[in-house]
């Protein structure tokens, strides 16, 4: 049975609870970590230009025109959170540190590929406050 609610058409009856095996729930305070590390202003495209391959601290601040500070202080972060790894080769001449993603960092770059690929499909549906939305819609929308 189908139930219908404001956003339309449900899958489930409204006393149904969402299918999800127990191998499958999480520890939802860890994805709140991981979320909150995430929303740090720059970190997706910290993990964005890492998902190039490994840089230097002056080509990722150059690259993404962000000052020295900012981006350590990201760089410490997504360390903590083991998404990002920090490598020094001292070969001839002055230590170059160069900083990598994780396997984990690998991981969730391609999980937030995927999250813009959902997106990216629902795009048909229309969403109040989205930027394609006809702004006289959004004006009407307002006033209600």
């Amino acid at each position: 049975m189908k139930s219908t609610d404001a956003t339309g058409p449900s899958e489930w009856p409204d006393n149904a609870a969402c299918p999800v095996l127990a191998t499958q729930l999480v520890n939802w305070s860890e994805v709140a970590a991981v979320i909150e590390t995430l929303s740090l202003k720059w970190a997706l495209p910290v993990l964005m230009g890492l998902g190039y391959g490994a840089m230097r601290h002056s080509e990722l601040s150059h690259a993404l025109r962000i000052d020295n500070k900012q981006l350590s202080r990201i760089l410490r972060r997504l360390q903590e959170a083991h998404i990002v790894a920090r490598s020094a080769s001292a070969s001839r001449g002055p230590v170059q540190v160069r900083y990598h993603l994780t396997p984990s960092g690998r991981n969730l770059v391609a999980i937030l590929a995927e999250l813009g690929d959902w997106r990216r499909d629902g795009q048909d549906e229309m969403v109040p406050g989205r930027a394609d939305v006809d702004p006289a819609l959004r004006r009407s929308m307002r006033s209600t």
